[in-house]
């Protein structure tokens, strides 16, 4: 029995392997979900399911009306099982104390909406950072009972998928130039949320110098603002990802 899962297994990450773009790995993964017997499921980065960034992905089958409704809520930036799972819960059910204490009364309010739409019985895990932002996947039963055995499958298979996404994404990632120390740093704090001032204050140099190593830094990775040449120097690996 146990060569027979390793065999199959290998098959699927073969496919995987050999699937040359997002939506053909997206149809891969959501046909094995379904065989497996799982109602709804989500997998990639947490980002707006309808807008994710450059060289990231989602893939999920949600109920379109409730997509539609967390995306123009921008749910996806206080999402209880996003956070959760970037707080240090590798694993958790919905329906767990230790996954339902934290929440806010906005966060329960979330997951209330969520079961009127049948996302109910739910399980996360998290994923490797391969990407510039976390990542983690999600299984949805309509049986709260369903065999552990399908929920082990359905992790290892979205580990695999992830891999293959990544990959991907990463090929995919347009080459920017390489930016100077100095516009690394500027850049990368300003990202986490300082103001030029405080940036100056930082590095012991003007605000003027500040502001000039920035500009630089947006037209060295043709960015139209200094938000999109943040954005690019992240998901070139010049900068470290926002936390």
């Amino acid at each position: 029995m146990l060569g027979s899962v390793t065999t199959e297994m290998v098959a699927f990450a073969a496919e995987c392997e050999a699937a040359a773009s997002l939506s053909d790995l997206e149809t891969i993964w959501r046909r094995r979900m379904v065989e497996l017997g799982f109602t709804f499921v989500a997998l990639g980065v947490h980002a707006d399911p309808l807008r994710p960034d450059r060289a990231t992905y989602v893939f999920q089958n949600y109920p379109a009306e409730w997509i539609e409704y967390f995306s123009a809520q921008r749910y996806h930036l206080v999402d209880p099982v996003f956070r959760a799972a970037e707080s240090g819960l590798s694993e958790f059910v919905w329906t767990d104390t230790e996954f339902l204490s934290p929440l806010s009364w906005r966060q329960r309010r979330i997951l209330n909406e969520a079961g009127e739409f049948g996302l109910r019985f739910g399980r996360t895990h998290a994923l490797a950072s391969m990407l510039p932002l976390k990542a983690s996947g999600h299984l949805v039963a309509a049986d709260p009972d369903l065999l552990e055995d399908i929920y082990a499958a359905g992790k290892l298979i979205n580990i695999i998928v992830h891999h293959r996404a990544a990959q991907i994404c990463t090929a995919a990632t347009p080459r920017f130039a390489e930016l100077r120390r100095r516009e690394r740093q500027c850049l990368e704090l300003c990202a986490s949320g300082l103001i030029d001032a405080d940036v100056a204050r930082e590095l012991d140099i003007g605000v003027a110098t500040v502001r000039r190593h920035i500009e630089r830094a947006r037209v060295r990775l043709g960015a139209s603002t200094r938000i999109q040449a943040a954005a690019r120097a992240i998901s070139s690996g010049q900068i470290k990802p926002i936390v």
